[in-house]
């Protein structure tokens, strides 16, 4: 095995194409092995220099502008190239699993052609609104290719627009590798776009020009006649590669070295090539990679088919490679594509990049045998006219050269090498969590099918994919998670039930969170006992406290962790009925009260620790009777032992009142109190439909059947003392004063008190508040509603029924339980990582890193779906073009008389007119005064003639701080309706400039 360099090397670890016949690079890669032609070619034109062939790519006009946060009356301004750009960029960023959000050092290095679209369209909608001078110049020149991808992606290194003609793709890719190496970022990204709108459908070739009279481009054939034009888009993401091999990431090939100059004046003309030149420029890029001729392998050549053309550029490649030693393969990818104008290099580049990655070298389309002078020439160069595996070099890796040479003179040659083989993540032995993110449900839904069929392809793959999602992709607002449990289990884990409900919708910041911890009654022998063998950081906040719970239980705590009850084979059926209805099996053998108390602690203090360190931390504690314990030491009242010991006493308090019985009720506890015996009182009031009565045992049995009789449901609680109820009230005196000898301190973390049914919140509940707390009545009804007023997302950190409780209340707010019920077959971590999916699902972030004990690997995953529409004038292109395209999109009609407002519009003049413009400006059907003019796309440009129109309109100059101190409709007619009341005549001005922008994908 060869060393490998990482110092001033540049890893590739993403790339997307949209070339002639392929919109993927799978797809590309298809292409290429099978030597296929993709130019598309028509009947013959009448005109006897008009060739009927182009290398059109794959729905050019057609973009998905909801991804980028664009307006449907913006997307129609905007040059096709830069639209397609935009979605070449974001796709590549998504195959090497970039969070641009968590990524802001990216640089972008991008090109566009020249097509006449930023012409159709000034003529199709002249005198719209929004449509004028400088929006068109925006939104089609090309100076704004690379900015106009930073800001709609969010990144914030260097965007860098480049144009060299037919180099422009490959310097882009140099300039992003020199950026990298210079510490500029710490990604770069190169893409291109040349896409000409309206489509030619072909190419005029008349004698002596450089196009292909035959529609066929054959490079460096005997019968090469001339280039057949072609349209192509397509981003490659570039990293430092010791970045690379330290964050995991796939490496798809490594840049070497890289070079660029220009002919100057030594060529016939502007136009000419000039062999000197290219040859300089292969010779530098080795140079800078420390490479010698006789270390390349293979050439990927610029080779445009013209005769002047192929044989400059193939006396440039002899002389390099002459004492190469072995043979150097050509190719040129213009056989199968074109000349694809600027993204020509990027085409080359791509598949220079899969072949090394295919270890395959495939055929020119096309090719047949040099000319008799090429021929005399080659000495070790061998043109490739069939597909043939990449040998191996002993000692060496396998190595390729790219050119690209652009029309007027600059030259451009980058080195590439393969990546070594990365090193291979041992197969999962536990449940895996897998997260997918969308902009939109649709896609969502075909994103998850995607992976599902990626996965179920290759099921080795599934703890590197699930590394992946959860550290190295970009968050979209739909979502949706999948836990699988071993990797024979995929395609169940994508099951359309459960994903049904495994998904959510995170828009905003993140949610704060509330900690509700469950108190006596759903416990059971051996909870948590499997996530205590099987997660470290679970364990070590488990073991901190079962020591000290043990000296109180003679070991009895940590015996009952030790081993977990026995369940059924975890691939049946994920609910035990019988357990769940409590019939059958043997009866639990009866434990110590004290040992029940301390588990519970144990249990519930040990997995809030865990969430905490998996970065979820409480913004408030919702305890129920036992529970508030728990949630006093993580606020801070007391420590853990101080705490346990009072559990332990309270336990032995507990006992010393004699047996009781509970019983639960499905029921308001309004609603059935009055029911109550002699010797029953309401021990917990829990939520609008559940409540719990306990007492005698006697007596409890005898309201169960005076409730049961009357038509209300029951279910006994697993408990044989009558907690909170007055039995305790001796007990509830002890414990008081024995606690007057603790510190207590005031709650650092606010705590909705179900005791005294209001917040604790920095004050410090004195021991009177422990004494009423075993006695009383638990409000956790009222102290819910307390979180619920705060706080939407709750999450259930022990083995509880809150859930319920928390949807009667609030349907609308979200309860995460993390703890299995003693029925369910399902193991501790698989309901502990769909916990944590269905937080992600509403915007609630973990620390991935530290939920496994070793990083795996980034891997390559399904490209995201988009949802795309056509966007084209809905008129003819310009003279001399030929038809447009059939099917269009349709453009709101222009400065017609305002329609009546719909449903939720304002009915005002001003209403009636901002309404309309909204409807124009953005391209709606419809609107609502709620809707925001920024947050559905709008822009400064917008703003402007939105303040035009309502000169026009009232004859006044309204500032843009008055139309823009509310962005929605509502609030804007509202404003600029109070100012034209009040304000004089003497403040008209001209608007002043606006500085807000549209939000970024």
């Amino acid at each position: 095995m060869y060393e490998f360099d990482h110092e001033d090397a540049v890893a590739v670890v993403g790339l997307s194409v949209r070339l002639p016949g392929c919109d993927t690079v799978a797809r590309y890669w298809s292409l290429l092995e099978a030597g296929e032609d993709s130019i598309t070619r028509r009947d013959t034109s009448e005109d006897a220099t008009f060739v009927p062939a182009y290398g059109s790519v794959p729905g050019p006009c057609h973009f998905d502008r909801d991804r980028f946060g664009i307006a449907a009356s913006e997307a129609l301004l905007t040059d096709p190239q830069q639209r397609l750009l935009l979605e070449a960029v974001d796709e590549a960023l998504t195959t090497a699993n970039v969070d641009r959000a968590r990524t802001t050092a990216v640089s972008v290095y991008a090109g566009v052609g020249h097509n006449d679209y930023a012409r159709w369209v000034a003529e199709a909608l002249a005198g719209r609104p929004g449509v004028d001078d400088q929006s068109l110049e925006i939104g089609n020149r090309g100076d704004y290719a690379a900015t106009r991808v930073a800001y709609r992606l969010g990144l914030q290194g260097a965007a860098v627009t480049v144009q060299s003609a037919c180099s422009t793709a490959l310097t882009a890719v140099h300039l992003a590798a020199q950026d990298l190496l210079g510490g500029g970022s710490d990604l770069a990204v190169a893409a291109v776009s040349s896409v000409r709108v309206p489509a030619p459908g072909g190419y005029e070739a008349p004698l002596g020009g450089i196009g292909s009279p035959h529609g066929v481009c054959r490079p460096f054939d005997a019968a090469a006649g001339g280039s057949v034009p072609g349209d192509g888009v397509g981003a490659v993401v570039l990293k430092r590669l010791a970045d690379a091999v330290a964050d995991g990431d796939e490496i798809w090939a490594v840049v070497r070295g890289s070079a660029m100059n220009n002919d100057g004046s030594g060529k016939s003309g502007f136009a000419g090539v000039d062999a000197a030149a290219q040859t300089e420029v292969i010779r530098a890029a080795l140079d800078v990679a420390g490479l010698e001729p006789g270390d390349i392998d293979y050439v990927e050549a610029h080779g445009s088919g013209t005769r002047i053309g192929d044989s400059t550029e193939w006396s440039a490649l002899a002389e390099v490679f002459a004492d190469a030693g072995h043979p150097v393969h050509v190719g040129a990818a213009k056989g199968g594509l074109g000349h694809l104008r600027e993204a020509a290099g990027l085409a080359g580049f791509a598949k220079a990049v899969l072949s090394l990655r295919h270890r395959r070298l495939v055929a020119t389309p096309h090719f047949e045998r040099l000319p008799a002078d090429l021929a005399a020439r080659s000495g070790p160069l061998r043109p490739l006219d069939e597909a043939m595996d990449w040998p191996a070099v002993p000692g060496r890796p396998r190595r390729a050269g790219v050119s690209a040479f652009g029309l007027g003179g600059t030259n451009c040659h980058v080195v590439l090498e393969e990546a070594l083989p990365a090193p291979v993540t041992p197969p999962s032995q536990d449940a895996e969590l897998l997260l997918v993110s969308s902009h939109h449900p649709d896609t969502l839904d075909a994103d998850l099918a995607a992976l599902r069929d990626h996965l179920a392809e290759d099921p080795a793959q599934l703890a590197d994919a699930a590394w992946t999602t959860q550290t190295a992709r970009h968050r979209h607002p739909h979502r949706a998670f999948a836990v699988v449990r071993c990797p024979e289990e995929v395609t169940e884990a994508f099951d359309g039930d459960l994903l049904r409900r495994q998904r959510g919708h995170a828009v905003g910041d993140a949610p704060e969170v509330v900690f509700v911890l469950p108190g006596i009654g759903s416990h059971y022998p051996g909870m948590g006992a499997e996530l205590a063998r099987t997660d470290p950081l679970f364990a070590s906040h488990l073991k901190t406290v079962v020591t000290v719970a043990d000296t109180l239980t003679d070991g009895a705590v940590g015996r009952s962790f030790a081993a977990g009850p026995a369940r059924p084979d975890p691939r049946g059926d994920r609910v035990d009925l019988r357990a769940l209805l409590r019939r059958g099996g043997p009866a639990p053998a009866p434990r110590e009260l004290r040992e029940v108390h301390l588990a519970l602690f144990c249990m519930e203090y040990a997995m809030a620790r865990t969430l905490m360190d998996l970065g979820i931390r409480p913004a408030a504690l919702l305890g129920h009777s036992l529970g508030e314990w728990v949630a006093a030491v993580l606020a801070g009242v007391l420590g853990p032992e101080e705490a346990m010991a009072a559990v332990a006493r309270r336990a032995d308090l507990v006992g010393t009142a004699g047996p009781g019985a509970m019983l639960g009720v499905l029921a308001p506890a309004e609603e059935v109190e009055h029911h109550a015996v002699e010797g029953t009182w309401i021990a917990a009031d829990n939520g609008p439909n559940h409540c719990v009565f306990s007492g005698l045992p006697e007596a409890v049995s005898a309201l169960a059947d005076r409730l049961r009789a009357k038509g209300f449901t029951t279910l006994p609680v697993d408990a044989t003392h009558p907690f909170h109820t007055p039995q305790l009230a001796d007990a509830a005196t002890l414990l008081g004063e024995d606690l007057r000898h603790v510190d207590l301190a005031p709650a650092r973390i606010p705590i909705a008190s179900s005791v005294l049914g209001a917040w604790l919140d920095g004050e410090v509940p004195d021991p009177g508040y422990w004494r009423d707390h075993m006695v009383s009545r638990v409000r956790f009804r009222t102290a819910a509603s307390l979180a619920l007023s705060r706080h939407r997302v709750l999450v259930e950190v022990g083995p509880g029924t809150a859930r319920p409780w928390i949807a009667q209340a609030d349907p609308d707010a979200v309860c995460v339980r993390t703890v299995r019920k003693s029925y369910e077959n399902a193991g501790d971590r698989q309901i502990l990582l769909e916990a944590l999916g269905e937080l992600w699902t509403h915007g609630v972030e973990t620390d991935w890193p530290r939920l496994r004990p070793a990083p795996a690997r980034r891997t390559l995953l399904p490209p995201r779906a988009l949802v795309r529409r056509r966007y084209l004038p809905d008129t003819e292109p310009p003279a001399g073009h030929g038809p447009a395209p059939a099917a269009r999109w349709t453009e709101p009609e222009p400065e017609a008389p305002a329609p009546p407002p719909a449903d939720g519009e304002p009915g005002s003049g001003i209403g009636q007119f901002l309404a309309h413009r909204f409807r124009v400006l953005l391209g709606l059907r419809r609107v609502h005064p709620d809707d925001d003019f920024f947050h559905l796309g709008g822009d400064s440009l917008m703003g402007v003639h939105l303040i035009a129109g309502l000169k026009d309109l009232t004859g006044r100059s309204v500032p843009s701080s008055v139309v823009f101190a509310s962005a929605t409709l509502g609030g804007m007619t509202r404003e600029i309706e109070s100012w034209l009341a009040t304000a004089g005549h003497e403040a008209d001005h001209e608007p002043e400039p606006l500085d807000h922008g549209s939000p970024a994908s």
